[in-house]
């Protein structure tokens, strides 16, 4: 016997969105109050698009990647555009690499201090076994 084949949910509930997203109600509803998510209502409740989990997908990974929701704000609002996503793509490259290079200007920082601390720590290694020896003889 076939399965039925089941078209998927064109809409979502609020909770729906939270369980597949691992994020809060709270957070959708902030980014709603921000004008980056417009869900429509039936009474109390709010709906979600196929769209609407589209900008929350790329909402979630500005954030993660360290955009500020300004900048994810900008980069939607171009959505909107008539132009076969060009100006979108084109923000949205300029801020992945302002983004790309402050990572790595913060790598090379964490890298220098990484090697302060193993020259800190081999020191203070050497410190406790020179007294740890001479204890022993002593």
């Amino acid at each position: 016997m076939l399965q039925k084949l089941r078209r998927p949910a064109t809409t979502f509930t609020i909770t729906q969105l939270c369980r597949e997203f691992g994020t809060t109600p709270r957070a959708l509803r902030y980014y709603e109050e921000q004008g980056l998510l417009s869900p429509s209502r039936e009474g109390q409740a709010r709906i979600y698009t196929y769209r609407d989990r589209a900008r929350l997908t790329l909402i979630l990974r500005g954030k993660h990647v360290g955009l500020s929701l300004a900048e994810i704000r900008d980069i939607l609002d171009l959505y909107e555009r008539d132009d076969d996503l060009i100006a979108q793509n084109t923000q949205a490259l300029g801020k992945f690499k302002e983004r790309i290079k402050a990572f790595e200007a913060q790598r090379h920082e964490i890298d220098q201090a990484i090697e302060v601390l193993h020259d800190a720590s081999a020191r203070l290694e050497a410190a406790l076994a020179e007294r740890a020896g001479r204890a022993a003889f002593g």
